[in-house]
């Protein structure tokens, strides 16, 4: 079954917000969580820390959240759905084949690391706990399955193909691991990991497609 798409609302709050004055309250305690990260390192913050930055009370975080792990499992799904934000309008051109899109999706990938404050650190929350964002699947499951859709959908990628949604996760295992090597010492991306992780994502997948045209025909 497809996973639904998630948001900020649903990942962990206390309370979903009812009025604009505390969806922008819970944004700007997101924004100053990933902000911190990258100043202190995900272990020095606190929320306190947040708090205080925010021009909170201490207290007042937790009007919205449990602690630490519920606000990186908000901002960990906030960062999903900007990546599902950003992949969708790649996949909707119409003017390049799936290879090329597919390379604009890694494009907008690398993107979130230079400009998304604390995504390098946290990403979709792996380095915090696989099931940060679903209680069943891992996190990369969920993006598996949310960029998947996406993907079939544009394509017309037919279900009957085995284990579809299984090589669709070994498509993110490579473009994950390569794009952190990529930007684990240079903040602007090792050009080299990332062009590799593009060639090798489209190769596994072009080479699946291939090996079971034949299920099509059935």
């Amino acid at each position: 079954m497809p996973h639904e798409p998630v948001d900020v609302a649903r990942a962990a709050l206390r309370r979903s917000p009812r009025q604009d004055r505390s969806a922008q309250r819970i944004e700007s305690i997101l924004d100053a969580t990933a902000a911190l990260i990258d100043e202190a390192g995900y272990g020095n913050v606190s929320p306190t820390l947040i708090a205080k930055r925010v021009g909170m009370s201490g207290p007042g975080i937790y009007r919205y959240f449990d602690g630490m792990t519920a606000i990186a499992a908000a901002l960990a799904t906030r960062n999903l759905t900007r990546l599902m934000q950003a992949s969708q309008e790649a996949l909707e051109s119409r003017d390049a084949e799936w290879q090329e899109l597919l390379g604009r999706v890694i494009k907008a990938y690398c993107t979130l690391y230079k400009t998304e404050p604390g995504f390098r650190w946290l990403r979709l929350g792996d380095a915090i706990d696989r099931n940060l964002i679903d209680n069943t699947d891992s996190n990369r499951t969920v993006l598996a399955h949310q960029l998947g859709e996406l993907f079939f959908e544009r394509f017309e990628v037919s279900r009957k193909r085995p284990d579809l949604l299984k090589h669709v996760e070994v498509v993110i295992e490579i473009v994950d691991t390569l794009t952190a090597k990529a930007f684990e010492t240079d903040a602007t991306g090792d050009q080299f990991f990332i062009d590799e992780c593009t060639r090798l994502a489209i190769g596994y997948l072009e080479d699946y497609l291939e090996r079971t045209q034949s299920y099509l025909d059935d």
